[in-house]
């Protein structure tokens, strides 16, 4: 089993193969099942189905929180972490914001362009801001119990939260 770290970067790359497409996650799911014999955790699949269902609601937050860059000049890999950490912090309540911040700036190290991290911080940064201001609330629990579930609270080193 993948601990939430490797789920992550699972949802991650699940979010960002969405990005080209409107294939849907289990199709994308499938195919990375078929080319690649992955394993796939139910907490990857969980997240990335969450991102596809709140899509709108968290890109527009995403829009209201990047004073720099407007989302369609964003790169794949940065609206993916993004979208993954801004539906990680709203719909699942066994994990701490902060985690699912760094796993995005590192997500972004990782995979993107070298200025790309901090600019995934400022935007993090803005709506977390908001969010614990208590001025964003998200648009229903869908997914946060079934995100829960998936994964039994582990953080990314496999240590309960």
């Amino acid at each position: 089993m993948l601990n939430r770290r490797e789920s992550r970067q699972q949802a991650f790359e699940f979010i960002f193969e969405r990005s080209f497409g409107a294939d849907s996650v289990d199709s994308i799911i499938m195919c990375a099942q078929a080319a690649r014999d992955a394993e796939i955790s139910p907490y990857a699949q969980t997240v990335a189905e969450g991102v596809s269902a709140h899509q709108e609601e968290i890109d527009g937050y995403i829009s209201a929180y990047s004073r720099a860059r407007h989302i369609r000049r964003m790169s794949r890999v940065v609206l993916a972490a993004l979208r993954l950490a801004i539906y990680e912090i709203l719909y699942v309540d066994d994990l701490e914001p902060r985690i699912s911040i760094n796993e995005a700036i590192e997500l972004v190290k990782k995979f993107g362009e070298k200025d790309e991290a901090g600019f995934v911080n400022g935007v993090l940064g803005g709506f977390m801001k908001a969010y614990t201001a208590g001025e964003i609330k998200p648009s229903g629990v869908i997914g946060a119990q079934t995100a829960k579930e998936a994964h039994s609270g582990k953080d990314g080193e496999g240590e309960a939260q």
